[in-house]
């Protein structure tokens, strides 16, 4: 055999040997890196998505905490569920709970952010956020036996239901598909009524939505096993096939042969803490694999063109070594921009699809950055909102500021700043806190007290106090602020023409079942004018109150007498006492009393304050 035969022979032996070696490596690692980054994608994808997912859970299960956290609101629902419609007396309060939950409902940011929130009980009463499409709902009671959803409702005693996607019942205008959330309202005995939110069906197709839905299949698992969502028909034993491992210990992603198909598919899983959902993600491992068959194609062809023209270059290397090796440089140069997409640019022609999966990590990680950053852009916005909200709120500086100011009296040896210091913090602590809207008659009889005492310290022997009050009357509920703005408007506008001392009285006493509280001083009283202006002043208010539906959302200190009535009117459903008078020796009188509780003690002496 010839030298060059030979030479020929081997060379073209160990370029086939080589090039089907390193093109079935070549492939294996390229499927290799394209399945665990497909997996690293699924499993990404699926934490976005159960993300996403708590992200529109979240408000709808914050509406209804507000809700159940509104005092007015919880007031109305139990007045529908309890009072007697047959009474005449009652229908007042019934209106004013509808009145009350239907402009809590109707409010801008409940209209502006949800499809629906609707509020019903077991006695008929439906009221909704969406009166477009929810108006005038026909059989209401029907409606509510139908509700799957309500016993499981009643035994989670107010605790959040996530429901999944069904047809909206209460729609009266068109066929909508809806998802929610609901509670039921728990009152003193038991359950007074439901709250539901809903919101439209593709915000779920939104937050599902995959880029390639042909191949991938999602499913989204409750906690009980019902499915939630999925993007595509599947038959029970299908989607029992994927729920059933997503409430075991199995790993985020992973490879298995699907017990009910027989296909081999990727899976990812993302469960949720919060919701109590699972987020499965399935992609048949052939049609992942698909794309690389036209890598495969090209390895096949570009092996048979190394080949060959290496089986050339070897002819002719035996003849002209440099020749040969032009030839190749030229041949692989045109192959390569011939047959490689445009979108790609490759650094070299042996590694055209390494070059793509390094492009593509590359961009992968370059995206989820992106994401990342955005993600931590708005956790920032929301907190700032929510560190804004609380600077408005929160009077802590106010209490430091009043501690520096205690702690410097201490230091100088004045005991006096020390007691202002601490009787304004006692009332901005009182006047501030938001645990709850109203109080007793001994917390405001302790609050002006405190009031009187640091307006002693500016007046000092011009002003002077007394407060006898009885006992019985100090646990009587009443709303916040009332008898101290009632002292102030006597210092303010009781002496504005006298320059003698200024006595105030407050005395509480019981009487024929009601109590009563006066503030009495010896000031210039009332000019008969102002005195019949202010009467209808509080008139006014109390009609505005009782009979137009008002909501009690008065600003503390901010409208005077007139406010401080429609709060007591509010405060006590229009059955108290509010009256102003002149003194007949010099003076004026305020009187603020309601009807004691039945089984309070009716005792009428009274006892010092």
């Amino acid at each position: 055999m010839r030298f060059q035969t030979r030479l020929l022979s081997t060379y073209t032996i160990l370029i086939v040997l080589l090039v089907v070696i390193l093109g079935i490596g070549f492939y294996t690692y390229s499927a290799r890196a394209f399945e665990s980054s497909a997996r690293t994608s699924l499993n990404v994808i699926a934490q976005k998505m159960s993300q996403q997912l708590e992200n529109l859970i979240r408000p709808m299960d914050f509406v209804t905490t507000y809700l159940l956290s509104n005092g007015e609101f919880m007031s109305s629902m139990a007045s529908l569920a309890s009072l007697d419609r047959r009474t005449t007396r009652n229908l007042l309060y019934i209106n004013e709970g509808w009145q009350t939950i239907n402009a809590t409902l109707l409010s801008y940011s409940i209209m502006k952010n949800f499809y629906s929130v609707n509020v019903f009980n077991r006695v008929g009463d439906f009221l909704s956020s969406n009166f477009t499409t929810h108006a005038a709902v026909p059989n209401v009671l029907d409606q509510i036996r139908r509700r799957a959803w309500i016993p499981r409702a009643d035994e989670a005693h107010g605790r959040a239901l996530i429901l999944a996607p069904s047809i909206d019942p209460w729609s009266q205008t068109a066929v909508v598909r809806v998802y929610g959330l609901a509670r039921s309202v728990q009152g003193p005995r038991g359950g007074i009524g439901y709250i539901e939110v809903q919101n439209p069906y593709s915000d779920l197709e939104r937050v599902f939505a995959v880029p390639d839905t042909a191949s991938i299949t999602v499913l989204a698992a409750m906690a009980d096993g019902d499915i939630f969502f999925t993007n595509r028909a599947l038959s029970p034993e299908v989607a029992r096939s994927y729920v059933e491992p997503a409430h075991t210990e199995a790993p985020a992603t992973s490879m298995r042969r699907n017990p009910v198909t027989g296909q081999r598919e990727i899976i990812a899983r993302s469960s949720s803490g919060y919701t109590g959902i699972t987020v499965v993600l399935a992609q048949d491992e052939k049609a992942l694999l698909r794309p690389l068959a036209f890598t495969r194609n090209m390895t096949l062809l570009i092996a048979a063109l190394i080949i060959m023209v290496s089986f050339l270059y070897t002819l002719l290397s035996s003849r002209q070594l440099t020749l040969p090796l032009r030839q190749l440089t030229r041949t692989m140069e045109a192959t390569e921009l011939a047959n490689l997409p445009d979108r790609v640019t490759l650094d070299a022609a042996h590694d055209e699809v390494g070059a793509l999966n390094r492009s593509f990590q590359r961009l992968r990680a370059r995206l989820n950055e992106a994401i990342g950053r955005e993600i931590n852009a708005q956790s920032l916005q929301v907190q700032a909102k929510l560190d804004s909200l609380q600077a408005q709120v929160n009077p802590h500086f106010l209490y430091n500021i009043l501690t520096v100011l205690s702690n410097k009296g201490l230091e100088a040896g004045d005991d006096e700043i020390c007691e202002i210091c601490d009787g304004i913090a006692s009332m901005l602590r009182y006047s501030t806190s938001t645990a709850k809207r109203d109080a007793t008659v001994g917390e405001e009889i302790q609050h002006v007290t405190t009031y009187l005492s640091l307006m002693k310290k500016r007046y000092e022997h011009r002003l002077e106090f007394t407060i006898d009050v009885n006992p019985s009357t100090l646990s009587m509920p009443i709303p916040k602020i009332v008898l101290q703005q009632i002292a102030e408007n006597s210092i303010a506008h009781g002496y504005r023409a006298l320059q003698t001392v200024m006595r105030i009285s407050i005395r509480g006493q019981v009487r024929d079942g009601m109590w009563y509280v006066e503030t009495t001083d010896n000031g210039q009283g009332f000019e008969p004018s102002r005195l019949e202006e202010l009467r209808r002043e509080l008139a006014a208010a109390r009609h505005e109150a009782l009979e137009q539906g008002i909501r009690s959302g008065f600003a503390i200190g901010g409208m005077g007498l007139a406010n401080t009535c429609a709060r007591l009117s509010l405060f006590y459903k229009g059955d108290f006492v509010f009256s102003l008078e002149n003194v007949d020796d010099g003076g004026a009188r305020v009187t603020v009393g309601a009807r004691m509780p039945s089984g309070e003690p009716h005792d009428a002496q009274g006892a010092s304050g």
